[in-house]
Order: structure tokens, then sequence, then C-alpha cells
């Protein structure tokens, strides 16, 4: 009995440094886990701090441009944080991140993909809003808005900086970055989970399936072509057509209408017409990225180019407890909003 009992103790041991420990400390290699606790624990942080701060005690609206633009300048800054903490401690290289140069015609064909993506996103945008209006559903808030009309000059560039510059770059850098450099090297993983996780970042359950199809528009550009500046470009697209086509496909403010009856007949069948032209334009542009990719790789081959080569981390190192404290800030973000 002494000695079933002695030869039992080692075994506990054995389980717990070589299952329990590993499971429980932060892993030896970059992996999703500890991205997603970094960012969105940050930004369940942020989040939570915003709305307990009373607005009386604030000398602006938390729905004012000042208000919006300072807790999105704090939450782009924390995934800024945990981008240069993960990529210098785990020594990440800049290829892994940002990728190569695509070339003039990949730039081009990234800024174009943002016209098909302004098409069905806003299409889908205006289409989702005008089918929960005819079902009388209660449109889903907004956590992060601001309701003031900017006509000033500084108003106008503050807009641009906060809605557009700092959002594009950081959260490209971030998503299309380093999420996307540390996933299992699978065209569909890469493309679907930064997308996905992008999307949940907004919390916003308005902008979800909009936002989604923009995502999902930036993921297959950062793939084809290896290039996060690219999905920064198709990003641009997308703001430089939906400012161009503004008269022809508005974006349908919710505040605008109060039922389906109010809704404008021509946006529903812009709408409609907008998300069939998309879907075209997008196949088309997919074939182009796709050759793209293959003479990428043809190069690589024939080059033995070590910056082709994704970083080589094991499946099971992806999944520790701070994969899972990433998915609980994920879900308690959108919770509690």
């Amino acid at each position: 009995m002494a000695h079933q009992q002695k030869g039992g103790f080692p075994g506990f041991t054995s389980i717990l440094k070589n299952n329990i420990l590993p499971f429980l400390l932060p892993s030896k290699y970059p992996n999703i886990g500890i991205v997603l606790a970094g960012g969105f624990g940050l930004s369940f942080l942020l989040q939570m701090i915003w709305q307990e701060i009373p607005d009386e005690k604030l000398f602006f609206s938390k729905t004012s441009l000042i208000g919006f633009s300072l807790i999105t300048l704090f939450r782009l800054m924390a995934l800024l944080l945990v981008y240069v903490l993960v990529t210098q401690h785990y020594k990440i290289q800049e290829h892994h991140t940002l990728g190569r140069n695509p070339g003039l015609g990949g730039l081009f064909i990234a800024f174009i993909t943002g016209v098909p993506a302004m098409l069905i996103s806003i299409g889908i945008h205006n289409l989702f809003i005008y089918f929960e209006l005819k079902s009388g559903n209660p449109i889903p808030p907004q956590l992060y808005y601001y309701i003031s009309s900017e006509s000033s000059v500084y108003g106008i560039l503050l807009i641009m900086i906060m809605t557009v510059i700092f959002p594009i770059i950081i959260e490209e850098l971030f998503f299309r970055g380093l999420v996307f450099a540390v996933l299992p090297d699978k065209w569909w993983i890469r493309i679907l989970v930064p997308a996905v996780l992008s999307s949940l970042f907004a919390v916003n359950r308005l902008e979800f399936l909009s936002l989604l199809v923009i995502g999902l528009c930036c993921s297959f550009v950062r793939y084809f072509t290896d290039n996060m500046l690219c999905s920064c470009l198709t990003r641009a697209g997308f703001f430089c057509t939906k400012i161009l086509m503004a008269s022809i496909l508005p974006t349908q403010d919710p505040s605008e209408v109060q039922n389906a009856i109010d809704f404008d007949r021509m946006t529903i069948y812009a709408s409609i017409i907008g998300i069939i032209l998309g879907i075209v334009m997008i196949l088309v542009l997919i074939r182009q990225l796709r050759l793209l990719r293959y003479l990428q790789k043809n190069e690589d081959m024939r080059c033995e180019s070590e910056e082709g080569k994704p970083l080589s981390i094991p499946l099971a190192e992806h999944f520790h407890i701070d994969f899972i404290i990433g998915v609980c800030c994920l879900l308690l973000c959108w919770i509690m909003s």
C-alpha cells in the first residue's frame, strides 16, 4: 500500500507539471489567446470606466464629437500597446505583421476592392434598418457614437482623424497585422477570424453586418496580397467611394426614420442593386487577387524566400488560460454594452 501511494504522488506531480501548469502559464509562442486577452481585456476595462463615469462629471457629453474622439483614441491606443508589447516580447519580424511589397498592381486592386465593399456594406446596412422597422423591432443601440454636426474646418479634420485615419491604421495593424500573423496558415482561418474579431471590437449591433462585410474584404486583400497596407487601402477606398456615391447610395440614418413607411423606396432599390453589383465586382477582384497570390508563391519557391514563410506556432499553444480570458472579455464587452 505504501508503495502504491509513493508511486501515485509523482504521477500527480507529472500531470501538474506537464498539463496543468503549461495551461495556466503564458505560452512561449505568440498566440491568439495572448492577443485576445490583451486587446479585448483592455477594451473591456476602458468600456467599464467609460460607462461608469457620470455625465455631470465631464465638461463634455459622451455623445459629443469630443467624447467620441476621446474614447476612440483610448481604445485604439490600447490595441497599439498590445501590438508593440507582443511583437517586441516575442521578437516577431515586421514582414510577418506588415507583409511584403505587392507592387503597384496589388496596391491598385486593394484600393478598388473598397468599391464593392462599400456597395455591399451600405446596402446591407440600409436593408437591415428597413427590415427592423418593418418588423417592429427597436433599432439596436450603439455604444460609441456622436450626434453633433460639425461644419467647421477643425471639426471636420477631427472627424477625419478619429473616424477614418487612426482607425484604419491601428485597427488594420492589430487585426490584419498581429492577429493575422499569429493565426495558423489556413486561408479560411486567416480571412474569417480577423474579420469577425475586428467587427466585434466595434461593439456595434447596428453596424455589425456591414462591418463584417468590410472586414471580410480587407481580410481577403490582406491574405492574397500578403500586405497589411493593402487592407488599409481597401478601407480608404471604401470611405472615398462612400463620399463620392453618397447621393446615389446614401447611408440611411435610423434617427431620420420612425417606421418603414418613412423609408425612402429609392434607397431600398439602390441598396439591392448595390449589393448585386458589389458581389459581382468582388468575385472578379478575388480572381485577380488569387492570381497575385499564385505569382507570389511561385516567386517564394524559386527564391526560397523566408518572408513567405508564416510563424511556426503549434496549434495547442493557442489554447491557454489567456485564450479563455480573451473570449470572456470579448463576451463581456457585448453583454455589458
